[in-house]
């Protein structure tokens, strides 16, 4: 069940801000938590907002700073040259140019860098998120984030309509989980890997340190005799007892038949 959503809004002229407002607001939230908290998560939020979103409101001033350098550069060209000056001073507006070039050098790697900064803010905003929702446990509460939806309500989200007038970069929700799923969800958060050297001398404690004798497999079994360092060794025959001695000299006078006789 969802308890409140907050819209992180990026704006063009100002930093992007978190909209939210007070637990009044949201009366199904009121009933599982306090003001103090609630004010408390959100300045969390607020802060990570401020120090790892990447903010575009710069590139904005940027840009309208470098169309009045463009402007003022031509009308101070068009002004040297209607005074008929020295010829030398016509470097200047070139030089006034200089500063454009450099800020569209500047804002052309900040809108590459963008991409890659705000994956790293939303890793480091689903870490704050799940740290929450460990210390909200008690309460059976989660905070996640998301995209926005085609079907949001403006008025969920504390935001004067219409939703086309917003430039939304994602939604922070609160919802109201089983406490079985919240509990395996705290459990993935605690859990904590084994060192890699840890985790071999587990599988050596496991399995024991075997002699290389006793390794070798029964069919692989050799009767070396003396001789055991002969890489030349073929198993013996089998040993008959002398109770079980046949004579081969019987059985073959035994088996030998008579030639046929013939009468005439």
């Amino acid at each position: 069940m969802g308890l409140a959503a907050f819209a992180l809004v990026s704006q063009r002229w100002r930093r992007a801000s978190l909209v939210h407002g007070t637990l009044e607001d949201y009366p199904r939230l009121q009933e599982v938590m306090t003001a103090e908290v609630l004010d408390a998560r959100l300045a969390a939020i607020n802060e990570l907002i401020q120090t790892t979103y990447p903010q575009i409101w710069l590139d904005s001033y940027l840009f309208f700073l470098a169309i009045l350098l463009v402007v003022f550069a031509a009308v101070l060209s068009i002004s040297l040259q209607s005074t008929n000056q020295d010829k030398s001073k016509l470097w200047y507006p070139l030089l006034v140019l200089v500063g454009p070039a450099t800020i569209a050098c500047y804002t052309s790697r900040r809108r590459t860098l963008y991409y890659v900064k705000f994956h790293r803010f939303q890793t480091n905003l689903q870490t704050l998120l799940k740290e929450m929702t460990v210390s909200d446990a008690s309460r059976h509460i989660k905070w996640f984030h998301r995209r926005p939806r085609e079907d949001e309500s403006p008025s969920d989200l504390l935001l004067e309509p219409p939703m086309s007038k917003y430039s939304i970069a994602l939604i922070i929700q609160v919802v109201q989980i089983d406490p079985e799923d919240l509990a395996q969800q705290v459990d993935d958060v605690n859990l904590v890997l084994p060192s890699y050297h840890a985790a071999i001398e587990d599988v050596v404690l496991d399995v024991g340190v075997q002699d290389p004798q006793q390794r070798r497999h029964p069919s692989d079994e050799r009767d070396l005799g003396d001789n055991a360092s002969s890489p030349l060794s073929f198993p013996l025959p089998p040993q008959y007892d002398d109770a079980h001695a046949i004579e081969m000299t019987n059985i073959a006078g035994s088996s030998r038949a008579d030639p046929p006789q013939y009468h005439a």
